[in-house]
């Protein structure tokens, strides 16, 4: 009987460990880019050379970079493109912001993008409204 109880909460308490390491995984890279181009006044074509610890989960293989396209896919759970940290130029200014997966099946993924959903990206990190 406590084996049937103390199972499904050991999961479960792993699960919530996951999804709040890896929303700290994402507020922190989305931070170190905010900060790197208010410091620098510069975005850079490769994310990893804003964000130190973008670098570290590729390191790990829970991260595709996509450099052409200022783009960084993050593994989260079982999804290998869960949240989308990108770059997006329009027009003299450039936003910075996370693409959900709308195909994930991954419970954690899930969790986690319901987390970022509320945080304020897009975010407009250059163009005519910033002054350095």
């Amino acid at each position: 009987i406590l084996a049937a109880i103390a199972v499904p909460r050991l999961a479960a308490t792993r699960d919530d460990a996951m999804i709040v390491k890896s929303s700290e995984y994402i507020v922190g890279i989305m931070t170190e880019i905010e900060t790197y181009i208010v410091a620098n006044g510069e975005v850079k074509d490769d994310l990893r050379e804003m964000s130190p610890l973008l670098k570290n989960l590729e390191g790990q293989n829970r991260v595709v970079m996509d450099i052409p396209n200022q783009r960084a896919k993050v593994k989260i759970g079982k999804d290998p493109s869960c949240i989308v940290i990108d770059i997006d130029s329009v027009g003299s200014s450039e936003l910075l912001k996370t693409v959900l997966s709308t195909t994930s099946t991954d419970k954690i993924c899930h969790q986690v993008q319901e987390f970022i959903k509320t945080k304020d990206y897009p975010l407009l990190v250059r163009g005519k409204l910033i002054k350095f």
